[in-house]
């Protein structure tokens, strides 16, 4: 799949309609946030299995582990796998954040990723990378 030509204007807008959305098990956790972007940047929903599934953390990580994991969810979207280093703006990625691990946007040197008080920018640690 194929990003649309003016996706980095539209992923500048995507983070910042999403600046201040809190975090939400099944509408804007790290899955959807990233599944979302790439709807918006694609036309393809790679969340299409999984969205409206589940709406809290116990459902989520049931559905997770039946699946593999995120990252087996991201490969089996259709992701182009990156290798480490190489991640470019709009790539997804995914790091162990403490808690496990989550995905999010590439923005050049750092990620946007979900958290409870709306988007949140850290430096990206060179986990897995996805092209979509």
């Amino acid at each position: 799949m194929k990003r649309f030509d003016n996706w980095p204007t539209l992923l500048s807008g995507y983070i910042d309609a999403r600046r201040s959305v809190p975090f939400a098990w099944g509408s804007n956790d790290c899955c959807l946030f990233a599944a979302d972007w790439v709807l918006l940047s694609t036309g393809h929903d790679i969340a299409q299995e999984w969205r409206g599934k589940y709406a809290s953390a116990y459902k989520a990580q049931r559905f997770l582990k039946a699946g593999g994991g995120i990252e087996k969810l991201v490969e089996r979207a259709g992701g182009e796998r990156v290798a480490t280093g190489l991640a470019q703006r709009g790539d997804l990625v995914a790091q162990d954040c403490g808690k496990g691990v989550a995905l999010g946007v590439c923005i050049g040197s750092a990620a946007a990723f979900v958290s409870a008080e709306g988007i949140g920018f850290f430096p990206f640690s060179f986990g897995s990378i996805w092209r979509f």
